[in-house]
């Protein structure tokens, strides 16, 4: 391991962090002071050095977007293993209202690189974000993926996410039980490209192909993860598409938009959204949406570092899985109180064996 490193910055912006369940503390390092001197240090690009690490690994998280409520539980669990496992974590990447994600997330990661770390997490989401892992590996750090993958497995170590395909069937199935077998859907990504979210309406399609003959995608859109544009994009389509009975969401901010103007409207619509956003399950509770299907970024940030620590550990001489399915959620109105204790009790935490 190095012995000595520069720390990055700690990037997380936080937009109403969701608490650990079961009583779990956020590191000494997470207080108003810190975060708001590294939400500085991230907008002036600056990366401060500020200490040794020692004998640490080294490890940096590119998160695919800081304050992001469902990224900041990713960030809260990787700060959580980072604890447990004695790991120097620094977590960099966009920022949430960014007009310029993806280019922040390519600077982002070249700044990873640059730094050599012990390992580097990170989420290649768009084909553009494939070329930094490629160069992350070619460089000798080994690299962990988060939700998605490049089209070279043999540029990352292991990727934990949700299984893509398996989702969208998932969520037809619901939809189906739910509506009795007959809806017409409005799909919501956050980009036409993004390819988590891509694998998903495939697996709606083939689904539907499959087992629903009287289930219908009416459109398949993007909103581009930003809730203003969520409402419009709703409001257009509510008004084209009369027949829309049915808002599934691949992307986890503009759920609260469809249910804004559905009520505007006073349009009756199943809306099945995505992930643990707090807007979303107070929508649940009080009756505006019906579930949401949550995916669990705790366990991709735990688990992502976790094996990170544990090939470094090894000095490369471990396998894993190439994929490793962190599991879904469904929350609705029964469960709205508890669901983050099922995801954090499924997180394979230290001490304990991986059951793949």
């Amino acid at each position: 391991m190095k012995k000595k490193v520069a720390w990055l910055l700690s990037a997380v912006l936080v937009l109403g962090l969701c608490a650990c369940a079961g009583g779990k503390e956020k590191p000494a390092s997470q207080t108003a002071e810190g975060e708001q001197q590294e939400a500085s240090q991230e907008a002036s690009g600056e990366v401060p050095k500020e200490e040794e690490s020692g004998d640490k690994p080294y490890i940096i998280m590119v998160n695919a977007l800081n304050g992001h409520p469902v990224y900041e539980q990713q960030a809260e669990a990787a700060r959580k293993a980072a604890e447990d496992y004695g790991v120097h974590l620094e977590i960099i990447g966009p920022s949430m209202g960014s007009a310029t994600v993806i280019q922040d997330n390519i600077a982002a990661m070249e700044n990873a690189i640059t730094l050599k770390p012990d390992a580097i997490i990170c989420e290649p989401y768009d084909p553009t974000l494939f070329q930094g892992v490629k160069q992350a590996t070619e460089a000798g750090i080994p690299v962990f993926c988060t939700s998605n993958v490049t089209d070279d497995e043999n540029d990352y170590i292991t990727c934990i996410g949700t299984e893509n395909f398996t989702y969208g069937e998932t969520a037809v199935d619901m939809i189906a039980e739910v509506s009795g077998g007959k809806a017409n859907i409005l799909a919501v990504l956050g980009n036409l490209t993004t390819t988590n979210q891509v694998e998903m309406l495939n697996g709606m399609k083939s689904r539907i192909e499959e087992k629903y003959p009287d289930i219908k995608i009416v459109d398949a859109v993007a909103d581009d993860n930003d809730l203003s544009k969520a409402v419009a994009l709703f409001q257009d389509n509510f008004n084209t598409y009369p027949e829309i009975d049915t808002v599934v969401m691949l992307e986890a901010t503009g759920g609260p938009g469809a249910a804004q103007v559905a009520r505007e409207m006073k349009k009756e619509v199943h809306i099945l959204d995505i992930d643990a956003v707090e807007e979303t399950i107070d929508n649940i509770i009080a009756g505006d949406e019906w579930a949401t299907m949550a995916q669990n970024f705790f366990k991709r940030g735990y688990e992502s570092v976790r094996m990170a620590f544990e090939y470094l550990e090894a000095e490369g001489n471990v396998e894993f899985p190439k994929y490793v399915d962190s599991g879904t959620v469904l929350i609705t109105q029964e469960n709205a109180d508890t669901y983050e204790e099922d995801l954090w009790k499924a997180i394979t935490m230290k001490g304990t064996e991986w059951s793949w």
